[in-house]
This record gives C-alpha cells, structure tokens and sequence, in this order.
C-alpha cells in the first residue's frame, strides 16, 4: 500500500496500477481461453466459472479488483443495456492505457429481473462479483437449448467466448460487477449486444 502525501488536504492510501493489472491479467486470461478453444479443449459458446484467485493469478491481486469500485473515479449512468434498474461506467484501455478492450463497472439495483437473455457476439467476457449476489443464468446449448441458472456472490468470476447466451437477476439483493470486454464495442452500437429471441 502507498500513502499519497497530502496535497490540497487530500492523504489517502490507494493501490496505483491496479487498473492497469486487472487489464493485464484479464487480455491474459481472455487469450488462453480463446487458444483453448482454437485447440479443441473447450467448444464455443461455453463458460467458466470460479473464484478471483483461480483467475488473477500472478499479475493481478484481489485488492486491486476492490480499487477498482473504491479507488478509482468513475460515473455510472443508466439504462444500461436498456435497463433502468443497471448503472454502468467504462474505462476504455484506449483513454487509459492502449488497446481496443475495456473494463466496465456494473451496478444492479436489487429487483432487476428484467434483463433479457443476450450475447455480445462480437466480444469475449470476463465477469468479476465484486459486491452482492444474484442469479447469472446462460444457455447451455444452442441446438437444444436450456438454461442453466447459478447463484453468485463476491468474489467468484464467469469467463465466456463472444457469443454465448446469457443473462443477470437481482430479485432480492444488489450485484456489483466489474465486466471487462474484449474488443469493446460501443454501447450504443448494433453489433454490441443481441437479444435471444423466443417464440412466446
């Protein structure tokens, strides 16, 4: 931990580069995912899920997630994704660092259960629960498809290929994410997120 000296009466203890780690640690884990694929071990649309640790690994630690949300300035606006109860705010690695990626700040207001069942089909996720729990629900086959529903909470992370089917619910309780997008794809642009559609 650094102390920052006061300056303008401002001492505070903060974690510099976490920003940068967490980018880091997730164009890493986001290029084995896809080599895996390319290689047969794991078939697309799929998704992965475990704690912090299993994926920050040696680059990034679970304290410079937490800046993320306590350190770092951010403002999040809604709708996001066209949904009024979701809050989002975005730190594109092309104004911080360099790259066509992203790392967003995601916050679900308990009772939002209205978020569709979508993919981004352009853009790999890596999904970290930073705050909260709710329901991440995904498609797990396209053929024949069903849903499959898990329960998540702090400190566990989802990590799916572009293209897989998914959704958040916050029945109860709020959930705060950290969702880095690789590339990113502007949010107001066509090609950044497709509803499932149903035959109801």
């Amino acid at each position: 931990m650094i102390q920052i000296l006061p300056f303008e009466n401002d001492q505070r203890f903060l974690r510099p580069g976490s920003l940068s780690r967490v980018f880091r640690a997730c164009r890493e884990q986001v290029e084995n995912m896809n080599a895996d694929i390319r290689a047969g071990l794991f078939r697309a649309p799929m998704c992965a899920h475990g704690d912090w640790s299993d994926l920050l690994g040696p680059i990034a630690s679970e304290a410079d997630l937490r800046a993320l949300t306590t350190d770092y300035p951010l403002a999040l606006e809604s709708p996001f994704e066209e949904v009024e109860t979701i809050a989002g705010g975005i730190w594109k690695a092309s104004n911080v660092l360099a790259g066509d990626d992203a790392i967003l700040r995601l916050s679900f207001k308990p009772g939002t259960v209205d978020l569709p069942l979508h993919s981004h089909d352009h853009s790999d996720r890596i999904v970290f629960v930073v705050e909260g729990e709710g329901t991440f629900e995904v498609l797990s086959e396209q053929s024949n498809p069903s849903v499959t529903a898990i329960q998540v909470s702090r400190g566990q992370v989802l990590v799916f290929p572009r293209g897989t089917v998914h959704s958040f619910r916050t029945p109860s309780k709020g959930l705060e994410l950290i969702s880095y997008h690789s590339p990113f794809i502007e949010l107001d642009d066509p090609m950044q997120f497709t509803v499932l559609e149903t035959n109801d």
